[in-house]
């Protein structure tokens, strides 16, 4: 029973590095696939810490209904966090202004 939970988290975690696109046109294109569908979040990312880049402080208000999406690659070991935590920031981001520019209508 172990060994299959171990396996199916391993298997989890390499279904994300497995992806080989974390440009920002990829993040860029993933964001607004979620907002045209109503289904936006706010990625977390970051190698020592975690957080939630291209998010500042006077955001947090709006995005405070969001879900938060931990399935970037994350770690200080982790060879593509540094790629994730860029394509974090530009989904965030897009998500960021389309809600602001909602908000404004």
């Amino acid at each position: 029973m172990i060994l299959r939970l171990l396996l199916l988290l391993m298997l989890s975690a390499t279904s994300f590095a497995a992806r080989a696109d974390l440009s920002p046109d990829a993040a860029k294109a993933e964001a607004q696939r979620d907002i045209d569908a109503g289904h936006m979040k706010i990625y977390i990312a970051g190698t020592e810490g975690t957080y939630e880049p291209g998010v500042k402080k006077h955001d947090l208000a709006l995005l405070s209904k969001l879900p938060r999406d931990r399935s970037l690659p994350m770690g200080c070991t982790v060879p593509r966090a540094p790629e994730a935590i860029a394509y974090a920031e530009v989904y965030n981001q897009a998500i960021i202004r389309w809600l602001r520019s909602s908000k404004a209508h």
